[in-house]
């Protein structure tokens, strides 16, 4: 009886499914005929065109089956140019490829908008700040870029509360006795920590096995929602079936589960709560909540919420850990590929900050060659190589072609840092194409944009680059980090999520000897 009651659950669910998709498509198509000025994009034209796209496509899967569709685009875009217009039955996408396309189209008003995550939208039931849209991301942005500014988090004066985190971060590398260890869970946790004070006033130990199943639940949603399945949790009503397809019961539970978290802070904070007296984050927005709503805290959706609070927390805690932990994975791997530039960076720290303290942002000026090594390590282990999706609001248009009102714009900011027009031997770390002739002066590029552009771009960007400064000088300061014995070949092979984030690997972190 159960086994049969499953059945004809599955049938319905994908009869819905099919019904979802045919009623998307007759939409779609009604739609795209009113729009004569659409950018070129593969299998959108003649039939000999299409068959050249179905083998470029081929080709490129058959040369290397971990492919990544920013490395498609990037091929596409030689033939169809800065923009690409991608057409599928629930999505309008337009890809691009370019600087000047990025720049253009993320400075313009009408494309500020975020897609939907439909299935987290529906569990968190909150309005956050990374994927709010219109005047509720308006709202969200300033109470996050005033508490910003209030708490001195984008100045050099939080620099200590990193610092601190990564002798923590340090004690947990020489506990490892120079054997070697997989670096990810320790990485994940210090940066985490370092969000965790802004956002609820505390840090949680590396062993605190509740935190572990916290950060892997961030991690499995980045990699879920950036991954093959992602287009599907942006489809309306999709949520619906989130008890018949697997992927999205988990998207669920996994934003659940963080959602959690950050109603238990609140509920502990809400208990000594003083508004003349605000600790972190959470503290600011309780604060506000009560000066709108008439100093009550309540469910009143025309004001902030206690949704809206955990959602806007949660997307802080989210971006705050994965990009910057993820940055470092990368630059770990690449240094202890490349022990002379390892080498050269300690010999400068050593020679600029001595070995009676730690390095600190005000040596930056007197350290070309690692501020250059940083600028390079962003550029080859480029973390967002499709950025984060933004919107189109209304029609608008961009370098002369339209942009349909709901189309979701991707920059493939891949195109920007692989470039052999712009970098020589792109796939190889050279930090000195960051540095002038004299070796003294470091070269900032347009093309860099790690953290994207425009009227959406990175918030917290003051912060990372404290961060990833702080804890890479840190560790190249008190370790040499080396490749174990026996371990397998290195590999810059990528997994794609919301972030592209390194195979795992392992390192030897030996301490510095003097």
């Amino acid at each position: 009886m159960n086994l049969s009651l499953m059945f004809w659950g599955l049938v319905e669910a994908r009869a819905v499914l099919i019904a979802l998709v045919i009623f998307l498509g007759v939409s779609w198509f009604r739609r795209s005929s009113r729009y004569k000025n659409l950018p070129p994009g593969p299998f959108t034209g003649s039939w000999s065109s299409f068959m050249e796209d179905t083998f470029t496509v081929y080709d490129l899967l058959k040369s290397d089956v971990t492919r990544q569709p920013h490395q498609i685009f990037k091929r596409f875009s030689v033939k169809y140019g800065d923009l690409l217009y991608i057409n599928t039955v629930a999505l309008r996408i337009v890809v691009l490829n370019s600087c000047e396309s990025i720049r253009q189209a993320f400075q313009n008003q009408h494309i500020s908008d975020r897609p939907a995550i439909q299935v987290l939208k529906h569990t968190i039931e909150g309005d956050g700040v990374a994927f709010a849209s219109g005047e509720t991301w308006k709202r969200q942005r300033k109470l996050v870029l005033n508490f910003l500014r209030a708490f001195g988090v984008n100045r050099t004066s939080f620099e200590d509360k990193i610092a601190l985190e990564a002798q923590h971060l340090n004690a947990e590398f020489r506990k490892h006795g120079g054997l070697q260890f997989n670096p990810s869970h320790l990485l994940a946790n210090a940066v985490s920590n370092v969000i965790c004070s802004v956002l609820f006033g505390r840090r949680y130990e590396y062993t605190d096995p509740k935190f572990k199943r916290l950060l892997h639940a961030i991690y499995r949603n980045v990699a879920i929602i950036g991954g093959s399945t992602g287009p599907l949790q942006m489809l309306p009503y999709i949520y619906l079936l989130k008890w018949f397809i697997p992927v999205i019961r988990e998207t669920a539970n996994n934003g659940r589960l963080i959602v959690e978290f950050a109603r238990e802070v609140l509920a502990e904070h809400q208990v000594d709560f003083d508004p003349d007296n605000l600790r972190d984050f959470t503290d600011v927005y309780l604060k506000e909540m009560c000066n709108n709503n008439n100093n009550n805290i309540t469910e009143n959706k025309t004001c902030l919420t206690i949704n809206d609070m955990c959602a806007t927390a949660s997307d802080l805690f989210i971006a705050g850990t994965e990009t910057t932990s993820t940055a470092l994975r990368w630059g770990l791997l690449h240094l202890m590929s490349r022990p002379d530039i390892q080498q050269r960076v300690q010999q400068e720290l050593d020679s600029v900050v001595g070995r009676d303290r730690l390095p600190s942002v005000s040596d930056k000026p007197n350290l070309p060659y690692t501020m250059a090594t940083l600028m390079e390590l962003q550029r080859i282990g480029n973390i967002l190589p499709l950025g984060i999706p933004h919107q189109a609001s209304q029609d608008t248009t961009v370098m002369g072609y339209d942009i349909p009102k709901g189309t979701v714009v991707m920059p493939n900011m891949w195109c920007l840092t692989s470039d052999s027009k712009l970098w020589d031997e792109p796939d190889v770390l050279k930090p000195e194409r960051f540095l002038d002739e004299t070796g003294r002066n470091v070269i900032k590029y347009e093309e860099m944009m790690p953290f994207s552009t425009g009227r959406r771009m990175c918030i917290g960007e003051q912060l990372a680059k404290t961060e990833l400064f702080i804890f890479l000088t840190h560790t190249l300061h008190q370790f040499n980090i080396e490749k174990p014995a026996d371990s397998p070949p290195i590999s810059f092979k990528g997994i794609m999520g919301v972030t592209l984030s390194p195979l795992p690997y392992e390192i030897c972190a030996t301490p510095r000897n003097f």
